[in-house]
């Protein structure tokens, strides 16, 4: 997880649906050690997960994502595809299947999906032939971690999508980034349509023509329902104002140099003002969080003992060497490179 010095950890505020962990317990904790290692550093103990009303939070999903990717093994949400189905979707597989077409299915997808699954972002792009689901990280995730999580959202897309596409569902496109996995035909075989891995982006793709079929489950007073209750979770979801989030992940994908805050404020759409009034109202500052960034970079990179102090300094946007050393000291205290 993410070295933070910041006043608040944000992901400790966000919500996230417990019933996906109370699933998972179930499946993989066959055993009392089992379930020990998997809610090691959960901030939520398997007593208060049991319980019908239970609630967790973005940090526990991760975190215990990132136990099942390092204990059972990356193909873990294979392992559970029944956890991914309509059961476990509530409000948002009810607006999808009773929205009018497939392609308002998936703008509900686009808009809502995060209620389900607040670690996602997730955006549609049309053009004149095909609509394209776009799946990012909406937290700062361990890139292993999210190919598994980016894999839960496929299979729970697919659950709820395949009931209005009927004999069209063959027709869906499954997009990975990266190599093919040691399980790739088993992902092939439970996706169904057609995966394509090394791509740019995580994405579901449908043709426009697809788009426009029109769901034979469509119910005006049942979306409606749905689209309130859907809404109530997004705005609670909001009101822990997930800013922080977005500005780690920003920093996090930045490899060498630094993010200013000019530019940070530009590639999130705001006044750097407004970034600034923000995160105040958060408990924390740019300055902490990319402070806390350039720590974690560097942390990795004298671990590694690949680099010069001079290429290190560079790496992370430091003037000059002497300013990287000041900066390591005050980190790691006695610790400087040479």
């Amino acid at each position: 997880m993410a070295v933070r010095d910041s006043k608040r950890d944000a992901a400790k505020s966000v919500p996230a649906p417990a019933g996906y962990m109370r699933l998972l317990l179930r499946q993989f904790g066959t055993t009392p050690e089992m379930r020990k290692a998997l809610m090691a550093g959960v901030d939520i103990d398997e007593a208060a997960l049991a319980k019908p009303g239970a609630e967790a939070t973005l940090f526990s999903f991760i975190t215990f994502s990132t136990n099942l990717s390092r204990i059972v093994g990356e193909d873990w949400p294979l392992q559970a595809s029944a956890v991914w189905g309509t059961a476990t979707q509530g409000a948002l597989e009810v607006a999808v299947r009773s929205a009018a077409t497939v392609g308002d299915g998936m703008d509900i997808l686009a808009r809502y999906g995060h209620v389900r699954g607040p670690y996602l972002g997730l955006r549609l792009v049309r053009d004149k032939t095909k609509t394209t689901l776009l799946i990012s990280s909406a937290a700062p995730v361990n890139e292993t971690v999210f190919h598994a999580m980016s894999q839960t959202a496929a299979m729970s897309a697919k659950s709820m999508l395949d009931p209005v596409l009927e004999e069209a569902r063959d027709a869906v496109v499954y997009q990975f980034p990266g190599k093919a996995p040691e399980h790739a035909e088993s992902l092939r075989a439970v996706l169904g349509g057609t995966v394509n891995f090394n791509q740019r982006h995580y994405a579901i793709v449908i043709t426009n023509a697809v788009c426009a079929k029109a769901s034979p489950y469509a119910d005006q007073d049942l979306l409606a329902t749905a689209l309130t209750e859907l809404e109530q979770a997004a705005r609670r979801i909001r009101g822990e104002d997930t800013l922080t989030l977005r500005v780690e992940r920003l920093l996090k994908r930045k490899r060498t140099g630094r993010l200013s805050e000019d530019e940070a404020a530009r590639e999130l759409g705001l006044s750097r003002r407004t970034l600034v009034r923000r995160l105040a109202a958060s408990g924390t500052s740019y300055r902490a969080l990319l402070d806390a960034n350039l720590k974690q970079r560097a942390r990795q990179l004298l671990d590694a003992d690949k680099h010069s102090r001079a290429d290190m300094a560079e790496m992370l946007g430091f003037e000059d060497p002497t300013s990287f050393s000041r900066a390591c000291r005050r980190w790691f205290k006695a610790l400087s490179p040479n």
